[in-house]
């Protein structure tokens, strides 16, 4: 009794089986290539894309196995004659749900999310809910990561590559299950098809059923080991330098054969031995691979099975099957001139089961080759959004329009012309600037901002062309500054009338550790509108060519200890000290308009090493009010015309 096999469709009993061939294999999407027959020659194939169908197969011993998928293409391939009846052909090839990822490409960030996590929520995207985690280890959220022009299938994929996760499918009649898993305990044996006999061809006069009868080996040398290092911003001396080898290499001893990469994407130590191992273990699956042939319709892919009857001891032990190429055939269906073939076939690969699985990583990252621009972000009320780093958040050109702040870039580093330990320069683009952003080794995961650019809604400081003589740096007061409020540095270079303008909207201050030197060619002017303090720790010096000139609305006062001298608007002019001396080398005038009036507390001496002379043009007084003393060393001469004596 031959396998029984049923096409279930929307189309019902007007489409018959014929024959179909599954390709299947762990990690990656399954392809059915199903061909049938109808008396209807005119089905609306447009109508069946997207629709689900299911094959049934029925063992001769009752199991019940099903394959299922949606309709991707569909084709009517011509007509055929069976039993005097004219039947048209047709092709369909049906794929998972999981397939629709991998026709829509998009750019999209993701944060604070797990593989796990990120794979369930693009599935979703595209109607595929049957999804079961059947996964032993726990997956760091990924701060930021982003999906580039690329398909959803592939994002995922990479993702589950270099994370050490892969999937195979659970079929029934009405739905197919992705199942996610990490490790030997996600796999299962189907009853009745926990172990199956090694029967080889001949034995028996043919194919034994549910047998395996084709089994062979094959070993192939690979790199053994993988070292990875990157680097931390953030912790800049960190090492994350990492390498693994699989616990088990059924590699040959050819040596230590490394693979070494940079970056290893990924920034602790923890998550760089994961990424090494699992990279390890994916180069080892393919040093020793099984293959073997069988119609025992339960062995399926990411099914567990026990091998039994093989002449080599060693063989007879538990594998996973890893991929299988099925050939299933409706024998009342083949066409005359074909050979009738076995009703289910399967050529199938596997791997010990105790030896770790993990899809090769050939799906490859996108790459930026080159520059993007983006707009710095933040929120409305924040001119300027920076964290403690120096970062801001960006938004990209790509982004889905509405994109919240929440979902923009990561924070982006700001290259600057120096950076030392609390030394450089620094310059932060503000929220709405235009910034040029490149991508470390053209990871999309790792953006840096290296200049900024105007545009329409930001044009340059100095208008363009007229003021293309001019350069510098204008800044904006913060917050709510408006176009008037700015710090500035502007270079002028226009021949002949060459100028350095430097603006301070509100403080200018200037330090100087040693010497500060200023020549002036031509003319110095400074305007202050209020007060001006001057204040010298050592000796103030000023040295004039010519003329100095200095004058005050009121009042001019020089001050040192006691001493004072005090010039006044109104003209009086007052000298006061502990002690006055007027020293002339030829002479000393002192001449007052109307009077000169010469006083002390105490007494008053005049005295010259020649001779003093009192002089007047009308009368001279000498009074006192006690007593009047004229002594002299010498003659004592009073003259008068004629003097008198009272």
């Amino acid at each position: 009794m031959a396998h029984a096999i049923t096409l279930q469709s929307p189309l019902g009993k007007t489409l018959r089986f014929v024959r179909m061939r599954a390709r299947e294999e762990l990690g990656r999407p399954y392809a059915f290539a199903l061909h049938g027959i109808s008396r209807d020659v005119a089905i609306d194939l447009r109508a069946l894309l997207g629709k689900p169908m299911a094959v049934k197969v029925t063992s001769p011993q009752g199991y019940v196995r099903h394959y299922h998928g949606i309709v991707a293409e569909a084709e009517q391939t011509g007509f055929e004659q069976i039993e005097g009846l004219r039947y048209a052909t047709y092709a369909f090839s049906l794929v998972p749900r999981l397939w629709l990822l991998g026709q829509r490409r998009d750019c999209r960030i993701y944060k604070n999310k797990s593989v796990p996590e990120l794979v369930r929520a693009l599935l979703a995207d595209v109607g595929c809910t049957d999804v079961k985690l059947r996964l032993s280890a726990s997956y760091q959220r990924r701060e930021y990561c982003v999906q580039y022009r690329e398909s959803g299938l592939d994002f995922i994929s990479r993702l589950m590559e270099q994370e050490g996760i892969y999937y195979y499918f659970e079929h029934s009649a009405s739905t197919h299950t992705l199942v996610l898993a990490d490790s030997l305990g996600a796999h299962e044996a189907v009853a009745p098809f926990a172990q199956i006999p090694y029967c080889p061809p001949g034995q028996k006069g043919s194919r034994m059923k549910d047998a395996i009868s084709d089994w062979s080996l094959a070993r192939s040398a690979h790199s053994t080991r993988v070292r990875l290092d990157d680097y931390d911003y953030l912790k800049p001396k960190a090492s994350l330098r990492v390498n693994e080898s699989p616990a088990e290499s059924s590699g040959p001893a050819l040596g230590e054969l490394e693979v070494f990469d940079y970056p290893g994407e990924h920034l602790d130590v923890a998550a760089g031995r994961r990424h090494a191992q699992v990279r390890a273990e994916a180069l080892n699956v393919a040093q020793a691979q099984y293959q073997g042939w069988t119609d025992a319709c339960g062995l399926q892919v990411g099914a567990l099975f026990k091998l039994r009857d093989f002449p080599l001891a060693e063989h007879n032990q538990e594998y996973l099957v890893t991929s299988a190429d099925t050939e299933l055939v409706e024998v009342d269906y083949v066409s005359g001139g074909e050979d009738v073939a076995e009703p289910f076939a399967s050529t199938f690969r596997a791997l010990r089961s105790r030896q770790p699985f993990r899809t090769p990583q050939t799906t490859p990252r996108p790459t930026i080759a080159g520059l993007q621009t983006a707009v710095v972000d933040g929120s409305k009320a924040e001119d300027i959004a920076v964290d403690q780093h120096g970062r801001v958040q960006v938004n990209f050109f790509w982004s889905p329009p509405g994109t919240p702040n929440a979902d923009c870039s990561c924070p982006v580093r700001v290259a600057q012309s120096w950076a030392g330990k609390r030394w450089g320069a620094q310059q932060i683009p503000r929220v709405g600037h235009e910034v040029v952003v490149s991508f470390l080794e053209g990871n999309p995961d790792r953006p840096l901002i290296i200049g900024s650019v105007y545009n329409g809604d930001n044009p340059p400081p100095y208008a363009l062309p007229a003021n293309r003589t001019q350069s510098g740096v204008r800044s904006r007061s913060h917050p709510d500054g408006g176009a008037d409020d700015y710090n500035e540095i502007r270079f002028d270079d226009k021949k002949g009338s060459e100028e350095l303008l430097l603006h301070a909207q509100r403080d200018l201050r200037h330090e100087v550790e040693h010497d500060h030197f200023v020549t002036v060619d031509g003319n110095e002017i400074a305007e202050i509108k209020r007060e001006r303090s001057h204040t010298v720790g050592g000796n103030d010096r000023l040295d004039v060519g010519k003329a100095l000139r200095i004058q005050a609305g009121s009042e001019i006062e020089l001050v040192t200890g006691a001493a004072r001298l005090q010039l006044k608007a109104s003209g009086e002019i007052v000298l006061s000290g502990t002690r006055l001396t007027l020293d002339g080398r030829v002479s000393v005038g002192i001449q007052g308009g109307a009077s000169v009036d010469v006083s002390a507390l105490a007494s008053l001496t005049l005295r010259a090493n020649a001779s003093v002379l009192l002089q007047s043009n009308a009368v001279t007084t000498m009074r006192a009010n006690a007593a009047l003393l004229l002594q002299s060393s010498g003659p004592a001469v009073l003259k008068g015309s004629p003097p008198i004596i009272a």
